[in-house]
């Protein structure tokens, strides 16, 4: 192999490590964001069963339907 070529594989190589680095980076990110979401998502759950209880015992003849468009 010519000195050109092994530089270039060397190159390649040095750049497949940096790209490697980066998707692994990239994965904690969104498997971090993902268990943030879980979490929030049961939050604003728990929150809205809260809401709609209360709502109930403060209006107990006005019932709580959501829009006919959900």
């Amino acid at each position: 192999m010519t000195q050109d070529h092994e530089a270039r594989i060397e190159q390649l190589e040095i750049d497949l490590a940096h790209a490697n680095r980066t998707i692994d980076d990239l994965n904690g990110v969104v498997v971090e964001q993902g268990t943030r979401i879980d979490r929030l998502t049961r939050l604003v759950s728990k929150m809205t069963d809260q809401v709609e209880e209360l709502a109930e015992h403060v209006l107990p003849a006005h019932h709580v339907e959501k829009p006919p468009h959900y």
